[in-house]
């Protein structure tokens, strides 16, 4: 099992496929993970990142991948879906949540083993088949169907579909 996990917009939907498509491993959307996931599972899902500890010991041979981005290209990203638009103003709440994020990786890396995590840095993704340069028509229904987060639609999730075969 991975568990691909960072701050939100930092990429881990992408670099879970490609992980998943590379190891033969089920891909697990972070809506759809329960904890009777398969073992041999991708977990994509930024929110676990808060349960990381638990995790580590609820499935103790499961690796983390954490995802790292340029803080800016992030918050940039998170600007232009409106993510947390619906209920957080406050606008410094985007960049504290980012760093934030990072700290508490920073601590899980002293605390879990060396061999249970490894960093992907999004721009090694880049050359990627599934990598799309231009995200200007992914918004954020993301979530709930009946709360979405933002306008539109955001989870591509056809666009990966559609090149898996």
């Amino acid at each position: 099992m991975i568990i691909v996990t960072g701050p939100q917009r930092s990429g881990t939907r992408l670099a879970s496929h490609i992980i998943a498509r590379d190891t033969k491993l089920n891909y697990v959307d972070e809506f759809d993970y329960s904890i009777n996931v398969e073992p041999n599972s991708v977990i994509q899902s930024p929110a676990l990142l808060k349960a990381a500890v638990e995790l580590s010991f609820t499935f103790p041979t499961a690796k983390f991948a954490f995802m790292y981005r340029n803080v800016d290209d992030i918050l940039k990203s998170l600007e232009r879906i409106e993510w947390y638009k619906d209920y957080i103003t406050d606008p410094s709440f985007y960049k504290t949540h980012v760093e934030h994020c990072y700290k508490y990786i920073d601590l899980l890396k002293q605390q879990l083993p060396k061999e249970r995590w490894f960093d992907i840095h999004y721009e090694s993704l880049i050359c990627d088949a599934y990598f799309v340069s231009d995200r200007s028509n992914f918004t954020t229904l993301q979530c709930f169907a009946d709360k979405p987060v933002g306008p539109k639609l955001w989870r591509n999730d056809d666009y990966f579909k559609s090149n898996t075969g």
